[in-house]
């Protein structure tokens, strides 16, 4: 393995009850893309903004009487390392999976209204809404894809393609409406 990186194990105690503090730290950890090692023991790579976000974590769970502890990492040892990297991706392809699985879904609303003609102007608002929840799951995904996983590339290429269907349904709508291809692309 070329690059070696440093890590951060993060490992937190809090009180059973009530729940809701385990839960909103749990969420915290995952929305960054910790990888849990143990219960409530995590590491992730060691990067600027996730180390700050960790810090803003570890300070919640002191506030309300818990423990935590933040360790840096600077070597783990090579095997160790790919197995972690392997995870990390492993985690990585699941969303990426589910994501494609989504983006499949908006595609065939657009291909299913194309096919019924169904060229309204509610159905464009509808799916540029659908298409901006997959760009923000898109964002939120590959801000925890620390090792670019094998589909992240795919997956980009879907959000692509979604939004390439997306602006010829609209243009369809528009056209039928009666503007111009110059009204509704002034670039073009």
């Amino acid at each position: 393995m070329d690059q070696r990186f440093s890590w951060l194990i993060f490992s937190y105690k809090v009180a059973s009850e009530p729940s809701t503090l385990r839960v909103r730290i749990w969420r915290n950890l995952k929305d960054l893309g910790v990888l849990y090692i143990q219960q409530s023991v995590c590491v992730v790579p060691d990067i600027s903004d996730v180390r700050k976000k960790l810090q803003l974590i570890q300070k919640l769970i002191l506030e309300h009487s818990g423990e935590s502890t933040l360790l840096e990492v600077e070597r783990l040892t090579e095997l160790t390392e790919e197995e972690l990297i392997k995870q990390f991706n492993q985690q990585r392809s699941l969303e990426w999976q589910e994501f494609m699985e989504q983006s499949d879904g908006f595609l065939e609303e657009i291909r299913s209204e194309t096919a019924k003609k169904n060229f309204a102007f509610r159905e464009v608002e509808e799916n540029e809404a659908d298409l901006l929840k997959l760009k923000r799951w898109f964002r939120k995904i590959l801000k925890r894809d620390f090792f670019f996983s094998p589909m992240l590339t795919a997956s980009k290429e879907r959000l692509d393609q979604c939004e390439c269907v997306l602006s010829e349904f609209t243009k369809s709508v528009y056209c039928l409406e009666g503007f111009s291809e110059g009204e509704i692309n002034p670039n073009a």
